[in-house]
């Protein structure tokens, strides 16, 4: 991000509304993450932000619900993860809705790891060398959300923090992937 100058900022605001118009949709026009913010925010009524999140959930729901079937390997499956997960983090930077972010990645991690768990358990270890650190990787990264807000948060995700917890422990009982990726899981429990 560039930083503006306090003189340019005032030569900015100065500007006549016609030039300001025209130089703000033409910035605007450049830059795709901007623009679905905007939209977002100028355009979508109330219950937009619930509408969105439905979305990502379904399509969370429909990756996740056709690989029990199409399992092939921890890669494969971590990849429809990432996809999922670009679509939260997108999500996130256009609603800017934590509490949404927290559900959809809880979400996206239980609904790909229960239905797959034995076929997972049962893939050799050099499969899941990417796959586990990843999986552990989320878990912290909602743990790490969830402790920038308030307590109460925890009480509202606690069963799906613990089936989380369960999960991952099952993939890693001594939890060796997460103390080498500096993730304290116990805080899934909590």
């Amino acid at each position: 991000m560039v930083k503006i100058d306090k003189e340019l900022k005032r030569a900015i605001i100065d500007m006549p509304e016609k030039e300001k118009d025209k130089l703000l949709l033409r910035l605007v026009a450049k830059d795709l993450h901007l623009l679905n913010q905007l939209s977002f925010k100028l355009l979508a009524g109330e219950g937009a932000t619930q509408e969105r999140k439905d979305e990502v959930k379904n399509y969370i729901y429909r990756r996740s619900a056709y690989y029990p079937a199409h399992y092939y390997s921890p890669g494969y499956l971590m990849m429809e993860m990432r996809d999922c997960s670009g679509m939260i983090n997108e999500y996130r930077s256009i609603t800017k809705d934590k509490i949404g972010e927290i559900e959809l990645q809880l979400d996206m991690l239980t609904s790909f790891l229960q239905p797959n768990m034995e076929k997972l358990l049962k893939a050799p270890s050099h499969k899941k060398v990417k796959f586990l650190p990843y999986v552990v990787k989320r878990a912290g990264k909602i743990i790490g959300m969830l402790e920038k807000l308030h307590e109460d948060y925890y009480l509202e995700f606690a069963k799906e923090l613990k089936l989380l917890g369960e999960l991952i422990e099952r993939l890693d009982p001594e939890f060796k992937i997460a103390r080498a990726n500096q993730v304290d899981l116990q805080l899934l429990y909590k």
